[in-house]
């Protein structure tokens, strides 16, 4: 017995089977992302439009030289606004990972993913790690060539630019911290209701208009409770933009991924309990 079942163990090896389920889920799941055009696009458009938009910036600085409304002024120009465009990015990051959950449902392929692993969590767990890495190097690799490309001509052009390599880093990997942890609060979120439609109603408002409406409600406590909403907290790691919340940047950032955490363990929960 002990012999047969060493050889079924060196089968299940040769054909990659004995790996740790999450580590074969996590592949699984890279190799679906990167197989669809849309995630390609979706992907480039994120990418182009973190570092379009500082550059953009620069060169609207830059304009600013020969425009008479700004004479006599001191240009400088703010790290932080460079990498502003991630906060509209992150919409893109999010349907990426919305459909990533909810195209499988949709098309029967879940069925499928579970009957490989019918443990089911390292399914859910290998989308989320993926989608969060995808989210992880765009934000850092577009955050950092939005900082980067302007030091190319705002000194040459007599404008001041106070950055060093440690503030670059820092933003750079709080830009991708920032999109991975929307990106599994997404994928939590497609998990949950496995519907494109509902799950896109749900997220997409969650992290853009949502908390600006909640806040302009004329009610305290209501206006302090939206600081804490997931993106609305997140955001203080890489933007300045102000909130009634009493946070730092990384208790801000802590916040959202309390709620990316809750969200993926309600999934999880669900994914368990439910039938494919």
């Amino acid at each position: 017995m002990s012999a047969i079942n060493a050889g079924r163990n060196t089968a299940a090896s040769s054909l990659g089977l004995g790996r740790p389920p999450l580590l074969g889920a996590v592949i699984s799941e890279a190799v679906k992302l990167t197989t669809l055009r849309s995630n390609w696009t979706l992907a480039a458009v994120a990418l182009v439009m973190i570092v379009g938009s500082g550059v953009l910036q620069g060169l609207a600085l830059v304009s600013r030289l020969t425009d008479p409304r700004f004479s006599g002024q001191l240009i400088e120009a703010r790290p932080m606004q460079f990498v502003d465009s991630v906060l509209w990015a992150q919409v893109l990051v999010a349907v990426i990972a919305v459909l990533a959950v909810t195209g499988e449902y949709g098309s029967g392929q879940m069925k499928l993913s579970l009957l490989a692993i019918p443990t089911r969590l390292p399914v859910l767990g290998g989308k989320t790690i993926a989608v969060a890495l995808l989210g992880l190097g765009l934000g850092t690799t577009g955050a950092g060539l939005a900082l980067s490309i302007p030091l190319t001509f705002l000194p040459a052009a007599g404008i001041d630019y106070p950055i060093d390599p440690s503030t670059g880093a820092g933003l750079a990997l709080g830009s991708g911290a920032y999109l991975a942890a929307v990106a599994a609060m997404a994928t939590a979120v497609g998990a949950l209701v496995r519907n494109v439609v509902a799950g896109l109603a749900i997220t997409l408002p969650l992290v853009t208009i949502l908390p600006s409406v909640i806040s302009s409600i004329p009610v305290q406590f209501i206006r302090d409770a939206a600081a804490y909403l997931p993106t609305t907290a997140g955001r203080m790691l890489i933007s300045d933009l102000e909130t009634t919340a009493p946070l730092q940047p990384w208790q801000g950032y802590l916040v959202l991924l309390a709620w990316a955490a809750a969200l993926w363990a309600a999934a999880a929960v669900t994914l368990r309990a439910r039938d494919a």
